[in-house]
């Protein structure tokens, strides 16, 4: 118990460890950068939180205290958290570095096509400069500076002037290339070292995680095996002590509600790993070219002609219809992103029922596929079951295809939802 109140001391002085060490880095010439700051914060929490979760790995599940063994249970579910995101850092610094090495070869490549061309236009610059190739009529060079008429012997410089000067700027220019092409090669070098040192890292991490995932395990295990035993006792306690019954009760279900809660968290997370590798378990949508507008109604051009002759027979009939159909998910995703969360997960996966407020997936609407209207009669909102727009459409509208929210008599689709 000793220990752990040392090692919560000790975490809780970060925060004032951190703002001390900014402000020496703001005040004091020459001091570690702000980013040197938090590396050495960052090692320093880590090193705490693997020192909690070894003195974790000590507790017997079967006698420990309540409180010692609930925090057992936090401290190796830290090192797993802890694990995790160090694992994830460096496969993102992989997948960094091995962007910079694809940038860097297909710069070099650009930088070599490049110097072929200027190599060639260059040698020929330089052949015709010293042969007259380049000269008019085949005369070289200095004969084109004679000329008994002063305008064409300045006409005559000019093109001279002209022909020496595209010859110096394309040498310029090869030089430039030269030294960006040193430069991009070192880069890749460096990226490809860096690539080949975070997968090595990544493996280590990898198998960090894992044994912290085993330990983990098998504490969640002990414990299961405790909260059985101590239940069973509670209940043959129960007629003889029915408060010491209940604690025992109450304090095994606090630790209960720790492993659901564990367990959910892990179970959340498998979900949003898997949904971000298989985006194709997302709904469909559609394409900017997939939608047409027919009488003012932007609407799935797949529907489109059917719409066409429904408002086509309903105006024949008396009855001005019109309305709106398709919309975008971008605002979809915008109410998702505020009510259930930022990651690929929240977005697409995550229950509606599950956001504050619920929140509706992107793309399971009708009117983000264009297959739906809201329609309108004689440019006001059909609100009622007896609106002579509704009753027009509940008579005729199953004729293209159309079937009626029963809750929204506006609301009409391919398939009624």
């Amino acid at each position: 118990m000793i220990g752990r109140v040392s090692t919560l001391l000790r975490v809780l002085a970060l925060p004032a460890l951190y703002v001390a060490l900014v402000f020496v880095v703001g005040v004091s010439a020459g001091a570690q950068s702000a980013q040197d700051v938090l590396d050495e914060l960052r090692q320093e929490r880590e090193k705490i939180q693997q020192e909690a979760a070894d003195q974790a790995l000590q507790v017997d599940a079967a006698t420990a205290d309540f409180e010692v063994l609930a925090g057992a249970l936090d401290d190796l579910n830290a090192l797993v958290d802890l694990q995790e995101a160090r694992l994830a850092d460096a496969e993102q610094a992989v997948r960094s570095a091995e962007a910079q090495v694809a940038r860097a070869v297909v710069r070099e490549d650009e930088i070599a096509v490049e110097v072929a061309a200027l190599e060639s236009d260059v040698r020929d610059l330089a052949l015709s400069s010293f042969t007259g190739e380049g000269g008019l009529n085949g005369q070289d060079f200095t004969a084109l500076l004679v000329s008994d008429d002063p305008t064409e012997a300045m006409r005559r410089r000019s093109l001279v002037q002209f022909q020496t000067g595209s010859l110096g700027d394309g040498i310029d220019r090869l030089r430039a290339l030269t030294v960006e092409a040193e430069q991009v090669s070192a880069q890749r070098r460096e990226a490809v070292q860096l690539a080949e040192a975070g997968r090595i890292e990544a493996i280590d991490r990898q198998g960090q995680l894992t044994q912290a995932q085993a330990a983990q395990t098998a504490l969640v295990q002990a414990t299961e095996n405790r909260l059985e035993a101590r239940l069973a006792e509670a209940a043959v306690l129960a007629s003889r002590d029915a408060e010491a019954a209940a604690r025992i009760s109450q304090q095994e279900e606090v630790i209960a509600a720790q492993i659901r809660a564990e367990a959910a968290r892990r179970a959340a997370a498998a979900a949003a790993a898997a949904a971000a590798a298989n985006p194709q378990n997302r709904p469909v949508t559609v394409t900017p070219d997939e939608i047409t507008t027919v009488r003012g109604i932007e609407v799935h051009r797949n529907i489109a002609g059917k719409v066409e002759e429904l408002m086509a027979a309903a105006l024949a009939d008396g009855v001005t219809l019109g309305g709106w159909g398709y919309r975008d998910n971008l605002e979809q995703i915008r109410l998702r992103q505020q009510n259930c969360g930022t990651t690929e997960f929240d977005i697409w996966e995550r229950s509606a029922s599950s956001c504050s407020p619920p929140t509706a997936r992107p793309g399971r609407s009708n009117h983000e596929r264009g297959l739906a209207i809201d329609f309108t009669y004689n440019g006001g909102s059909i609100t009622t079951h007896s609106n002579p727009g509704f009753v027009w459409l509940a008579q005729n509208a199953s004729r293209w295809g159309f079937v009626n929210l029963a809750s929204e008599p506006w609301h009409w689709s391919v398939s009624g939802g």
